[in-house]
């Protein structure tokens, strides 16, 4: 987080300063621990493994994480201040701000999915990037470079910078993930995670009128993109091919998300 690399390079940061910092390192903690924990259950962990996991009672850990709780502490999180310091590395031992660090990522081309569905979700919500900016904390170059699929960030700041596009962050999991070359631990693969795969995919494709976008039947579409149907893989590949998107980065999705299908009894949706 911004807060602890400028505490951490801070050495001659006055006392005050540095109680301030440790304050919103504080409230990072715990706006990242309820996006840890709103991740985990989106994917299919129960509350009683989070409680189990937290050392608390279910009925603690659903107080302190569950419903709206998450979005209410992103909503309320202040960006640390930018507090300069000085440092002998920089010339003349001028003041100089601790910049955040940032990864490139490991596929361009799934880094520019990525992207592209942050852009589309920009565009529904008309948020301007200096607001992303301000809310999340993160410097601007920062969020530019990942609307234009130059760069990727961390699961939890993806995470607060698609909350304050008012997206739904688990929509993106599966394109920051392919983004990122990293898998978030935990349960997936179910119904749920494959319909907001899919979801991320249309919204890379720009958010395009599904009866335009593919061949598949607009109703079986939508009821893939909702989460109430598994479709049959056929199905799956021709709606991603109509999104521009590779069905191979699907295939094991939906290969778990029909398993969990057939755990329940329920027959195959027909191509």
């Amino acid at each position: 987080m911004t807060s602890s690399l400028q505490l951490y390079g801070g050495r001659q940061l006055g006392l005050e300063s540095i109680f301030v910092l440790a304050g919103h390192i504080a409230r990072d903690a715990e706006c990242l621990t309820a996006v840890a924990v709103d991740s985990a259950v989106r994917r299919g962990e129960s509350w009683q493994d989070v409680a189990a996991a937290a050392g608390v009672s279910r009925a603690s850990a659903t107080a302190r994480w569950g419903g709206s709780r998450t979005s209410a502490l992103l909503a309320a999180r202040v960006p640390p201040p930018m507090i300069l310091s000085a440092s002998t590395d920089s010339p003349s031992g001028t003041s100089r701000a601790v910049p955040h660090p940032r990864s490139s990522g490991q596929a361009p081309g799934a880094r520019r999915n990525l992207g592209a569905a942050l852009r589309t979700l920009r565009g529904r919500s008309r948020v301007s990037l200096s607001e992303v900016a301000a809310v999340t904390g993160l410097p601007l170059e920062t969020v530019t470079d990942m609307v234009e699929g130059r760069t990727v960030v961390s699961w939890p700041e993806t995470y607060t910078v698609t909350h304050a596009l008012r997206g739904q962050p688990q929509d993106l999991l599966h394109l920051w993930e392919c983004a990122s070359g990293d898998r978030l631990p935990g349960g997936g693969g179910s119904t749920g995670r494959l319909a907001a795969a899919l979801r991320g995919a249309w919204l890379a494709a720009g958010a395009p009128s599904l009866a335009v976008a593919s061949d598949v039947d607009v109703a079986q579409a939508r009821a893939a993109l909702c989460g109430r149907v598994v479709p049959s893989w056929p199905t799956v590949r021709v709606l991603l091919a109509g999104l521009g998107a590779d069905p191979a980065a699907f295939e094991a999705l939906w290969v778990s998300a029909r398993a969990a299908q057939l755990q329940r009894g329920e027959e195959a949706v027909p191509s």
